[in-house]
């Protein structure tokens, strides 16, 4: 079967800018070194020109400014996976033969916009019902990691000291990546301090808006590094329709694809780029991706193992959480990242002992569009295990009483334009069936809690505590 390969990888800047997507774009392309005389396409991934950066018909644009224009090109969107999706389908254009070489960008530029716009512009790839309740991206990530602490019993405690550890450990690696936004150490009283962006999820949980391009040159000719399995994986949009909600099923199917393709298994991962936009999400994925067991993922944290000396490396390139998520760009970001490391151009100080594989994961809107792609240097002489990658076959059997009950909450603090702060929101759970509504009432809400609906107006549902018997829904 054909093999393709990564034949060079570059990063512009990321970070707060005052450069144009272009500008970055063409920072990144100029920053491969390569001659692009023998490029037979260009891939592009990108989730929100038009409203980011007000430019329409990009793919033509970038092949245009690139002196490229006469040659295939195709911007892909998969909301904040669109990098890596540019990369997935670039590489089956190879496999099919359709080209021998391949220009693969992906940028985004978001910095000149306010945060509640931009955060607006975000929410807008959420499921339209729950959408309009005010939700964002913080707030479904904490609903989530609030469920996740829940299933898992894990106090409040423990979930602050390991959200905490991972954002000081991608701060720590940042500091090394000359590329990253953020180059600052934080300590655990830092983290402590900082303000809630969506409860139970800090500031320091929360990757950065900001600007940046990549650029990737995929190549059907023999090279150092190759891109041994990818997979992709979808779900439903609205987070309350899923089976699951603490473990995400495009993640498990994506990996299963790449796993089987590549035809290793977790085992033979030396390190990992996991989608870090919000701490709780490199958590889950570790597990999702079977890199780490469940039962095992508090540890792994507590004990530091994903250092670059630990038992499996984990961003230590600071990931989103600390390089930055410029969010079209990130996906392939972290191949980038990935290659730098299996080619061994990372500092010294950092570099892992075992860097021949690597695994990449990329979460789309939240996680309903993912991809796994699984890199291996050709010298790797490790014999794979080859241990199927089981998905999950049957839906998670919950209590399906007639009272409607909180199954998780949150208070959003930095909503969508236009949307009130703070935000009360909460996901109930009645007879099996979820529904996303805000909550209005002074009694502090706790999963398992009974409910009742105050109203629905314009779409939105409004609950509040049970208080007496009376016909719901």
């Amino acid at each position: 079967m054909k093999r393709i390969f990564i034949k060079k990888a570059a990063l512009s800047k990321f970070g707060k800018t005052d450069k144009s997507l272009m500008k970055h774009i063409l920072e990144a392309v100029e920053n491969l070194e390569s001659d692009l005389s023998d490029v037979d396409a260009v891939f592009i991934g990108l989730m929100n020109p038009s409203g980011f950066a007000g430019i329409g018909n990009i793919a033509s644009y970038v092949t245009d400014k690139i002196n490229l224009s006469g040659i295939p090109s195709v911007r892909i969107e998969t909301a904040s996976s669109s990098g890596a999706a540019a990369l997935y389908y670039a590489f089956a254009s190879l496999k099919a033969r359709v080209y021998k070489n391949v220009l693969v960008l992906a940028a985004e530029k978001m910095t000149s916009l306010s945060t509640p716009k931009v955060t607006k512009i975000i929410s807008e790839v959420i499921d339209p019902v729950e959408n309009k309740t005010g939700a964002s991206m913080p707030s479904l990530a904490a609903l989530v990691t609030r469920r996740f602490a829940y299933e898992n019993k894990i106090s409040d405690e423990t979930l602050t000291k390991v959200l905490s550890e991972i954002a000081i450990k991608n701060h720590h690696y940042g500091m090394y990546n000359n590329f990253a936004h953020l180059h600052k150490k934080i300590t655990y009283d830092n983290y402590l301090n900082s303000k809630f962006i969506s409860e139970p999820l800090r500031l320091f949980d929360c990757a950065p808006i900001s600007d940046g391009a990549c650029a990737m040159i995929l190549s059907s000719e023999r090279g150092n590094v190759e891109i041994a399995g990818v997979g992709q994986g979808t779900d439903k949009q609205a987070l309350c329709k899923r089976n699951y909600m603490t473990s995400f099923y495009s993640t498990k199917k994506a990996a299963k694809e790449a796993f089987e393709m590549a035809n290793m298994s977790p085992e033979d991962i030396d390190f990992a780029e996991i989608h870090d936009a919000f701490t709780t999400f490199e958590l889950t994925g570790l597990i999702d991706t079977g890199l780490v067991e469940k039962k095992d993922i508090i540890d792994f944290y507590l004990e530091s193992k994903g250092y670059h000396n630990g038992i499996l490396p984990v961003n230590i390139s600071g990931g989103l959480k600390s390089r930055g998520h410029p969010v079209g760009a990130s996906g392939l970001a972290q191949v980038v990242e990935a290659f730098k490391i299996i080619e061994n151009q990372y500092p010294e100080k950092i570099m892992p002992a075992n860097h021949m594989t690597a695994l990449t994961q990329s979460i789309g809107g939240l996680a309903s569009n993912n991809f796994v792609i699984i890199l291996r240097h050709i010298n790797c002489s490790k014999k794979f295990h080859n241990i199927p990658f089981e998905l999950p076959q049957s839906k998670k059997k919950e209590l399906k009483g007639r009272l409607p009950r909180i199954y998780t909450y949150t208070t959003l603090h930095t909503t969508p334009e236009n949307v009130p702060s703070p935000l009360n929101l909460t996901v109930i759970n009645r007879r099996g069936k979820k529904f996303l509504a805000r909550y209005i009432s002074d009694i502090k809400p706790k999963i398992g809690m009974a409910i009742s609906v105050a109203e629905k107006n314009d779409g939105i549902l409004y609950v509040q505590p049970l208080r007496k018997k009376k016909k719901l829904f």
